[in-house]
This record gives C-alpha cells, structure tokens and sequence, in this order.
C-alpha cells in the first residue's frame, strides 16, 4: 500500500515537492491521487490536508486555492469586462458575482461554499467550530475546481469539436476523466441510436477502465442494457474492448498517466503530432493544458508504446 507521502507525490512534482509537504493526511491520500495540482498551488497543500493542520488553517487555505484557481483558469473572461486591474483588486465574493455570469451553478456554488468557510476560518466567534465533515468537503471542493474548466470545454460537443480534441482530452488522468464526462453525458437518457450518447458512453467507458473501474464500466453497460438503452451487441463490443485494454494495463505497455509528469508527457506526444490548423481549432483547451503544466517536467515513457495512445 502507498503511504501517505506517495499519495501526494503522485499528484506533485516529483523534483520540487519539499519533506514538509508530503505529510500530506492519509484519509486525504486516494483523493489527491485523483486530482491536478498547478505548481502555483504546490506551496499550500501541506496547510490544505496535512493532519497537522487546524480545520480553520485548512477552510482558510481552500479560499486562498479558490482565489489562485480564478486567477489561474476563470478570470478571462470577468477581466476582459470590467479590466484586469480593477477584477485583480475585487473580492473573492465580488469576483464570483462576476462569474457568476459566465460559468455554471455548480462552479459558483463550489466557491461560494469554499468562501463561506474561509471566511468563517478567518474571523474569531466564541464558541464557533468547524466540523471536520465540513471542512473535508471544502477541500473536496477546492481540489475539484480544476473539473469545471474541461466540463465547460467539454461539454454541448465541445469533446467532438474536432477529431483530435478527445484525444488530447485522454491525456489527462483517467478519474478527471471519468468526472467530467459524467457530468456531459445524461446516462438517463441514452440511446443507442444517438452516435453522440455513444460516442460519449464509450469514452466513459474506457475512461473508467483506465481508472481501474472496469467492473465499474460492465454494471454500467449491464444496467442500460436492462433499461434497453443500448442492445447486446454495444454491450459485447465495449466488453471485448475492455478486454483488450485490461491485457495492455496488466502487461505495463499502455501509458495511462498517474500524476502532472505523466499527463506533461502524454500531452507533449499528442501536441507534437497536431498540424497547424489542429492547435488553432483546440487553442482554448491546449491553453488550459498549458497554464496547468506550466514548469513541469515531462515523465519518461519508459516501457509505455507511445502508439497505444489510440487506447485513450
């Protein structure tokens, strides 16, 4: 089993991370595995979930993570309407009213929840508390930003806008995949008729494999199945695909990326085979790719195939 410290490494950066900062808190362990952690954000995460750390320390530091999160993926758009210099001096609070115009009700609930807490850390009431409950779902919350950024490109075939924009996608790690594409595709309503649904299905699919969830992916396919969302032959098509990318897992060849040097590296073999035209159409996604991997060293493939990235 992973100790606390390699849980943490897997999401940092293997050649900055400090002996401080990697007595990160076990119960926090699986779910930073989960996560990206932008270098600006790599400082803070020691006082985001060290056990060492108070429940105020922790809500406190997810409103600063919120902050540099809007700094670093939100703001754009709140800057190019009121002017860069007067949205850097608002609030936190006036800056969400300003997103609030542009991004999704589960993005300003997430940051009105992280303030409502930081401010709380912050100011002294006798006899107030934060319960640990409480501020485990601010960190969840905090270290989940990063989603809404692909939900938003992603979404309303956004993954389709052109045949290359779902493998860079690929590139990230396989459990923001699968969290993001369940918040794109409405599994309520599928069908097996909609080359969309499936075309979303299977990248959930194989996302959830990669994860390590393939079971996960066959009671899915098994319960639309039940529902006669999908019919035998989608169902046996994506088990023999699972198959065969289980085989490629197991054998260490398929280069599934588990922490930013992994997905700097997947990134980097994809740009480099795009054309012109190719970055031009998927530039706000490559600058998200960009931004999130700025000053980070690419992994090695080591015994990973480059050509099975089509596995993605």
């Amino acid at each position: 089993m992973p100790g606390t410290a390699t849980a943490f490494f897997r999401c940092g950066f293997a050649s900055t991370t400090k002996p401080r900062e990697l007595a990160a808190l076990n119960v926090y362990g699986a779910s930073m595995e989960e996560h990206l952690i932008p270098r600006a954000g790599q400082h803070r995460l020691y006082d985001l979930t060290s056990e060492n750390t108070s429940a105020e320390t922790k809500a406190s530091t997810a409103r600063w993570y919120a902050e540099m999160m809007i700094d670093l993926f939100f703001s754009e758009k709140g800057k190019s309407r009121v002017g860069a210099e007067k949205f850097n001096r608002l609030s936190l609070g006036e800056k969400i009213k300003i997103l609030k115009e542009d991004y999704s009700n589960g993005l300003i609930d997430s940051l009105n929840l992280i303030k409502q807490f930081g401010d709380m850390a912050s100011h002294y009431q006798s006899g107030r508390t934060i319960e640990a409950e409480s501020v485990e779902n601010v960190i969840k919350k905090s270290l989940s930003l990063f989603d809404f950024v692909l939900i938003g490109l992603m979404k309303d075939n956004g993954i389709r806008k052109t045949e290359v924009t779902a493998t860079l996608f690929s590139t990230f790690l396989p459990s923001i995949r699968v969290r993001v594409l369940k918040e794109i595709i409405d599994l309520g309503s599928v069908s097996g008729d909609s080359d969309n649904d499936m075309f979303l299905l299977d990248k959930l699919v194989l996302a959830l494999t990669k994860n390590g969830e393939g079971k996960k992916a066959i009671r899915l396919l098994e319960k639309l199945k039940k529902q006669e969302k999908i019919g035998d032959y989608h169902v046996n098509f994506w088990k023999e695909k699972i198959e065969i990318i289980q085989g490629k897992i197991d054998e260490g060849v398929l280069p599934i990326p588990e922490n930013i040097s992994d997905c700097k590296r997947n990134f980097d073999d994809v740009f480099s085979q795009l054309s012109d035209d190719e970055k031009a159409q998927n530039d706000s996604l490559i600058e998200v790719f960009n931004t999130m991997f700025d000053q980070v060293e690419p992994s090695k493939m080591g015994d990973k195939q480059p050509s099975l990235m089509v596995l993605m």
